[in-house]
């Protein structure tokens, strides 16, 4: 994490965290993080931290300090390479006319924004409860590598902030904080270990980890359900199955028939974790559709061998996928549509199933709807509401409850009126 600085080989940054655990009963759990500060008010804060750092770590009146008056979501700083510690140390390294002089920068916004679009906080809704305001210590390298140790042993276990420093914090971004310390990204990171392991989660750690710290060569991951990632730089790629694909030839082909539904559901819960996952901390996921080549060809590939497979093949774009089963040669308009919804009560809609047939109830298209993404499903719905009033079809949903599949095909199906729950009344 100590990187040259990109305009001066001689000096070296290594960065920090004040991380902020708001009180939960005092904030909005779906609110956004709060605006960046002022010029003036990011100064007055950054003179407390400054106090409370040099305490610490022991002195660092010999050494740069810079921090910008804002707060960021975990997500924003663990990106690929690191890129705003960086970000900041560059800018102390623009500030410099001559040669090195320890001095304290504090980054002020205006108008909501800072000197570089790299520094400026999201503020996303749902941010919270924890917060982090990173800061950079910047100096020579003699200097920054014995510093960094230091910073590793007592940051965590000695970070606590002054009081001075907690009532500055509230009042300068209105918050109710339950908790306020030191940390370096070193613990941060650590911390997230520790939360994903605990739920089942430790291989996306380590795809994680590959691009947050530009590790080399391909790191791939597959899980026991059968979702493959593969990691490269600061691309993740993965592989997306539909039901029968999946069932037929990819990770549920052997499973029994009868467990199909719950094996590709448990897919798909793994899949939309690790890929919404690695997106958030910034990295590009490229979905690539599988196909039986690719399967054999992955089932016994290195790092280097997959990844070239992967990236022959046209990634998906767009933010859901159609599959089509049947399409009759009659061009006849489509006088009825009915649709399924397989779905999930914890995943939600997995796919729907599109039939349309026309005036002599002839079929005319049997088609599968996947979201890739979560808008995905609504971008679905819409474009089949406005085909239906294009050619007024009349439409009808069905809503089982549940994925449907036929065990002999090991394929998706149509719903009838007999896979519906039966109305509450009839349950009794």
């Amino acid at each position: 994490m100590a990187k040259p600085s990109i305009l001066s080989n001689e000096l070296r940054h290594y960065p920090g965290l004040l991380v902020i655990e708001l009180d939960p009963q005092a904030s909005d759990p779906a609110g956004i993080p709060p605006e960046p500060l002022t010029v003036a008010a990011a100064s007055a804060l950054a003179g407390h931290l400054a106090k409370d750092l040099d305490h610490i770590l022991g002195g660092i009146d010999h050494l740069g300090l810079i921090l910008p008056g804002a707060l960021y979501d975990q997500t924003e700083i663990l990106q690929p390479g690191l890129p705003l510690p960086s970000a900041l140390a560059d800018l102390y390294g623009g500030s410099l006319q001559g040669g090195f002089v320890p001095q304290l920068i504090a980054l002020g916004a205006d108008h909501g924004a800072f000197p570089m679009a790299e520094i400026d906080p999201r503020r996303r809704p749902g941010s919270g409860p924890l917060l982090l305001l990173p800061f950079c210590l910047i100096g020579p390298s003699a200097t920054i590598d014995p510093l960094a140790r230091i910073m590793e042993d007592r940051l965590l276990q000695n970070g606590e902030t002054s009081p001075a420093t907690r009532e500055a914090m509230q009042q300068a971004f209105g918050l109710t904080v339950l908790n306020l310390s030191f940390a370096t990204i070193g613990d941060l990171c650590a911390l997230l270990r520790v939360q994903l392991e605990g739920n089942g989660l430790l291989p996306l750690w380590e795809l994680l980890e590959h691009a947050w710290f530009e590790r080399t060569g391909v790191h791939p991951v597959l899980l026991e359900d059968g979702n493959r990632f593969l990691v490269a730089g600061d691309h993740a790629h993965t592989l997306f199955y539909t039901f029968d694909d999946w069932a037929q030839f990819g990770p549920g082909r052997a499973l029994p028939a009868a467990e199909l539904g719950e094996g590709y559901q448990r897919w798909v819960r793994w899949q939309r974790q690790y890929t919404l996952a690695l997106a958030a901390y910034g990295l590009e996921v490229r979905w690539v559709l599988a196909n039986p080549q690719l399967e054999e060809i992955l089932a016994t590939a290195d790092g280097e061998t997959a990844k070239a497979a992967l990236r022959a093949i046209p990634c998906l774009s767009g933010d859901y996928l159609i599959e089509a089963m049947f399409q009759n040669d009659r061009e006849n308009p489509e006088q009825q549509m009915a649709v399924t919804c397989h779905a999930d009560p914890e995943l939600g809609t997995l796919a729907f199933t599109v039939m349309t047939l026309d005036a002599d109830g002839q079929l005319l298209r049997l088609e599968h709807h996947y979201p890739l993404q979560p808008q995905g499903l609504q971008v679905i719905i819409d474009r089949l509401v406005q085909r239906c009033a294009e050619q007024g079809t009349e439409r009808q949903v069905l809503h089982p409850g549940r994925l449907l599949y036929a065990e002999e095909g090991r394929s998706l199906r149509a719903a009838t009126v007999a896979d519906l729950p039966a109305p509450l009344e009839r349950r009794h």
